[in-house]
């Protein structure tokens, strides 16, 4: 036996090599068998009773490692030839071995290694083995090599032994998916295998997208793979890679969409002829020199570059919009907005335009919003609302191009989608705006014609069930006329948790519970949160509302003041009892709250409100909040409605094609 000794002691290799993870070593020993040509690597668990982990064995179909070159292979640490390699190969796929360490790695995840390797020299075959354990990292011990049959195998198999307690197999399993995909879908035409005992790792559930294209340029044809994971690949980029007709890589290089901090994670596979004999040097600023083969110049190559690069831009375009969605929701969550007032027609648009703006900017740059902490995002955001409202949008282009030195398609594609974005917002409030405008004009015939003959159930009711934004913004419509106490509780548990449940599930000990609410919405935030109820009671027009109507609304409110289901402590109740007129009674209860400087507003304690408003009231409130945008896009409100002549019918069945309903009644 020949003893050799590692330059470092094994006590520092530990420290040196501390940082990796049991899958991160593991990992390395695949690495080593495909940096040995090996098409095939096979990974054998073997676990007793109990599930622990009793062995591991790493084996591969590779040329071994030739006895002459063990110094080489095991010489001093951080030494190896691979390194070198490697440097002179870093627009190649191959050898990905960490600097020559990955044999020693075994320590963070057992106590002993043995190598058996065969391997082909002068036609003949020789098999040895060779020993290293945790305590020991600078020593190795190999036995002399001996001739073997020519039908054994090469390769090589690593078996682990005295496996720690607490090694994850499914942690590895997941490791191995994330560090090897890109490189199994890269050699999936060569068909390499990663086994772990004997099933193929299944790397699906990481790839969300595999799409495979061909183009074609003159007599060229082109095979174009492209393939979008779920998560950051592991010591890789989202890359390029240029095969030949053999299938064979010849080169890699990053995408144009590479580490654009979005999370679009990708790769793209190009196989052609076009790649056999191809030059792949980039060389600015002088000619060059066609001798022999292909390159960069070529025009079938710029040809498949500008495909390519389209074809990641497609395919980018839908996924960032998704995730520019959530991203508002991180805007929210971090409270970087301005203060909107969310009862104000006017914030709201004002709003809706910034957050128009904040998913253009990220969909064109994602670095310049990503990786915030709260204060950078709160303070960026709001610049960017003051130059919303500026209109300066050549300047805002101006400052993003100064700060990430944009492409000039880049910069093309900024401007225009803020003017798309600009001029979407503004047709889609004026189409809201006309549609609201015209939604009052109907509901005044129906309160105000008596000729009409509308009703609070024939037809006020259907119609305010459809615009119940009249009461408040960002509502959602949890029961309407017919479910009583015990159903709305049902759903409004579902919008509060999430939570599910039957009628017969829901008992409340109340003698009025089944009493019927017109309509009971909801305001919730973007973070799910319930922040304020609304309760709405519709009275005839013909009716003067009194005490009577009054106390009809305070019982709803005692109902849902005893069901602890129904209350917590941060959100508002608020009730509104709705006709064409009050008497007296009435008036004296909004006379002697009028200190608390809210319109209409007769009972007020703790988090329940009461108001009492006619249609009047309600209509002029909606005049006062819209007088600004009407002007400031400058409609005329008597051109763009008329109600004249319409049936009461008429006028409900309408309303189902009137943009500016809000949403529809919840169902669970």
């Amino acid at each position: 036996m020949a003893i050799q000794k590692i330059e470092l002691g094994s006590e520092g290799i530990k420290r040196v090599l501390k940082k990796y993870k049991p899958e991160e070593a593991i990992a390395e020993y695949v690495w080593n068998g495909y940096d040995a040509t090996a098409t095939s690597v096979s990974i054998r668990i073997l676990q007793n009773s109990i599930y622990g982990v009793e062995k591991i064995s790493i084996s591969d179909n590779g040329y071994g490692i030739p006895y002459g070159q063990l110094n080489t292979k095991f010489k001093p640490f951080f030494e190896s030839n691979k390194i070198i390699i490697r440097n002179s190969e870093s627009n190649s796929s191959s050898y990905h071995g960490k600097n020559g360490v990955g044999r020693l790695t075994f320590f963070t995840f057992a106590g002993k290694a043995l190598w058996e390797t065969v391997y082909k020299e002068d036609g003949k075959k020789y098999k040895y083995s060779i020993k290293i354990e945790r305590d020991g990292l600078n020593d190795y011990t190999a036995t002399e090599p001996k001739e073997v049959d020519s039908n054994i195998e090469l390769g090589t198999e690593v078996i682990f032994s005295q496996i720690n307690e607490d090694f994850q197999v499914g942690v590895m399993k997941y490791f191995l998916n994330i560090e090897f995909c890109w490189f199994l879908e890269l050699m999936r035409k060569n068909n390499f295998k990663l086994l772990i005992n004997n099933e193929p790792i299944d790397y699906s559930e990481i790839l969300e997208e595999r799409d495979v294209r061909d183009y074609k340029y003159n007599n060229l044809q082109f095979n174009v793979i492209f393939c979008r994971w779920s998560q950051k690949l592991n010591g890789e980029y989202s890359k390029y890679y240029y095969l030949d007709s053999s299938n064979k890589e010849k080169f890699k290089e990053n995408t144009t969409l590479n580490n654009k901090g979005d999370n679009f994670y990708h790769s793209v596979y190009v196989t052609s002829t076009l790649f056999d004999d191809f030059d792949f040097t980039v060389v600015t600023g002088q000619m060059r020199l066609k001798i022999a083969g292909s390159n960069r110049e070529d025009e079938a190559f710029k040809y498949i570059k500008r495909e390519i690069d389209n074809l990641i831009r497609e395919k980018r375009t839908p996924f960032i919009k998704k995730y520019a969605k959530k991203f508002l929701k991180t805007v929210e969550e971090k409270e970087a907005y301005p203060d909107f007032d969310e009862n104000s027609p006017v914030d709201n648009f004002k709003k809706e335009c910034l957050d128009a703006l904040i998913s253009t900017v990220y969909y064109v740059e994602p670095q310049i919003l990503s990786g915030l902490n709260k204060t950078q995002l709160k303070t960026i955001i709001r610049m960017f609302a003051l130059i919303m409202e500026s209109g300066e949008k050549d300047s805002f282009v101006k400052i993003i191009d100064s700060v990430v030195n944009m492409s000039k398609d880049e910069r093309v594609e900024l401007a225009e989608a803020l003017e798309y974005t600009t001029m979407s917002n503004i047709s889609r409030t004026i189409i809201m705006l006309k549609d609201r405008a015209q939604a009052v004009a109907d509901l005044k015939e129906l309160v105000f014609n008596k000729d009409l003959g509308a009703g609070e159930i024939n037809a006020i009711q259907p119609f305010i069930e459809k615009h119940y934004w009249l009461f408040g913004e960002q509502y959602h419509l949890v029961t309407a006329e017919e479910p009583d106490f015990e159903e709305a509780l049902r759903r409004y548990i579902y919008i509060l948790d999430g939570d599910t449940y039957t009628k017969k599930d829901i008992i409340i000990n109340d003698p009025d519970k089944r009493k019927q609410m017109d309509i009971f919405a909801v305001r919730q935030m973007k973070n799910g949160d319930v922040k304020s109820s609304i309760i709405v009671e519709l009275k005839h027009p013909k009716v003067t509302l009194g005490y009577k109507e009054l106390e009809q609304v305070k019982r709803y409110k005692d109902v849902i003041l005893q069901e602890p289901r129904f209350n917590a402590p941060s959100i508002e109740w608020k009730f509104y009892l709705v006709g064409n007129k009050y008497n007296n009674q009435i008036e004296n209860e909004i006379r002697n709250l009028k200190h608390n400087g809210e319109r209409s507003l007769v009972y007020s304690v703790d988090n329940f409100k009461i108001y009492v408003k006619t249609w009047s009231e309600i209509f002029t409130e909606f005049e006062l909040n819209y007088d600004f945008l009407f002007d400031k896009l400058q409609i005329e409100q008597k051109k763009i409605i008329d109600s004249r002549g319409k049936t009461k019918e008429e006028i409900v069945a309408a309303q189902e094609n009137n943009s500016a309903r809000a949403e529809e009644e919840l169902t669970v």
